[in-house]
């Protein structure tokens, strides 16, 4: 084979994307093309660098309570000003590493009109937080063994139209400068 017959191609998909492919996803696969030559090597790989076997995620709004990573591998921190991109959660065994504890899911009664709020979410979640650790969460960074309290809601649009009033509430282990989240080891719920 010649030099050029040895390439990788490098292909970054989004959750989502890889979702559309997950028949095909993998470490390395051969593409042949007419002629049955194999002429190159493709990795798929998800937006956040991680090349290992994909498994299926979960659309973040229909995920269950249970144990969630950003990334289908969970082996390292993702950015927080990431995850708000991020629609596809995948989940694992809660003994395993993880970046998401979910602890509650479900509608969420809006304080005011028909449409619940951020702050409707807020207190939905903090309301649950409360009741499964006995205590509010914190909200000072800081403490890196603290769980903090994250929520998400549906983006206005269709996303809010097939999913209205829903609420996603879940504990998270951010560093201390609040930056990423880093990961969660073992079940804390």
């Amino acid at each position: 084979m010649s030099k050029s017959a040895n390439r990788r191609l490098t292909y970054i998909f989004s959750g989502a994307t890889l979702l559309a492919v997950a028949g095909l996803a993998a470490t390395a696969l051969f593409i042949w093309l007419p002629g049955g030559h194999l002429r190159e090597k493709l990795e798929v790989i998800d937006a956040t660098g991680s090349s290992t076997q994909y498994q299926n995620g979960t659309f973040y709004l229909e995920v269950k309570q249970g144990c969630y990573s950003f990334d289908a591998a969970a082996s390292q921190s993702i950015a927080v000003n990431s995850v708000g991109k991020i629609k596809t959660f995948f989940e694992v065994d809660c003994a395993q590493p993880h970046h998401l504890e979910v602890i509650y899911t479900g509608d969420i009664k809006p304080s005011k009109g028909t449409t619940a709020s951020s702050d409707d979410v807020g207190a939905t979640c903090y309301a649950a937080y409360q009741q499964i650790y006995g205590k509010m969460p914190p909200t000072k960074l800081g403490d890196p063994s603290a769980l903090y309290l994250s929520w998400f809601f549906p983006d206005p649009g269709s996303e809010f139209s097939k999913y209205p009033n829903r609420g996603i509430c879940g504990v998270t282990k951010p560093d201390s400068t609040g930056k990423n989240y880093t990961l969660i080891n073992g079940n804390v719920a």
